[in-house]
């Protein structure tokens, strides 16, 4: 088969190339596997100028940046958590490139709430074709009667299911004391409904972010970040370990 990889790699970029628009970045980051095709930001979701979307790569509009989940694989490889919670895996990417972290530090699960069954399906094929299957596991529920459940303690938390429910997921979260780490959450831009029309609401996008500046607040929050760019990131900050 020797003779024939070069033959298959300028396949495989050919028809890469072929899937991406013109302005978009050709950057990829090692953890992405080949055959998952990116584009702009821009392009695949709708925003407002100030967002700068076309810095950003996605895969397609029900998935994360490119660039956020990077970040999210980063620091899985930085902090070496044993448990991370994500909610909401849609088309499985998030999961996966949270499942690569854990197996690139050599431990680790990723434990996905996902409502629709068929997303968990194709995710958990995602895994065993990509190789990852060993550290994520997916759970076709609630996200809230999962949490209100589970005896797992987790150390870094992934907020990206439905916007209305995260904030809730968090606060099941911190009352039972069962998230010792960082909290993230996705499509916090003040901006998001100045492009989306049907949902959410810009009340319910408003409710959102109120919500999290009440949570940031809360005495057991160090730290904030925030990012306004594309469809934007909130992430809050646990108090430094005692000495």
């Amino acid at each position: 088969m020797g003779f024939l990889t070069p033959i298959l790699r300028t396949a495989r970029t050919i028809a890469y190339r072929g899937r991406k628009s013109a302005d978009a970045r050709p950057w990829r980051p090692e953890w992405l596997p080949f055959w998952i095709a990116t584009d702009s930001e821009a392009r695949v979701h709708p925003h407002a100028p100030d967002e700068h979307a076309g810095l950003f790569l996605a895969h397609n509009a029900g998935t994360t940046e490119i660039e956020v989940l990077n970040w999210l694989h980063a620091t899985v490889c930085l902090l070496k958590p044993r448990h991370i919670l994500e909610t909401g895996a849609a088309d499985g990417i998030g999961t996966l490139a949270l499942a690569r972290a854990c197996r690139a530090n050599g431990f680790g699960m990723v434990h996905s709430i996902e409502i629709d069954p068929e997303c968990c399906r194709r995710g958990e094929a995602r895994l065993r074709r990509y190789g990852a299957e060993a550290f994520a596991r997916f759970y076709a529920e609630d996200s809230r009667a999962f949490l209100r459940r589970t005896d797992v303690a987790f150390d870094f938390g992934w907020f990206d299911s439905m916007c209305e429910f995260r904030v809730d997921e968090y606060e099941i979260c911190r009352d039972r004391g069962i998230l010792n780490g960082p909290a993230a959450f996705h499509d916090t831009s003040p901006l998001r409904t100045a492009s989306l029309t049907d949902w959410p609401s810009p009340e319910e996008h408003a409710r959102y972010r109120q919500r999290l500046r009440a949570a940031a607040a809360a005495p057991h929050v160090a730290g904030v970040l925030e990012s306004k760019l594309s469809r934007g990131l909130v992430v809050l900050f646990p108090p430094l370990a005692p000495d």
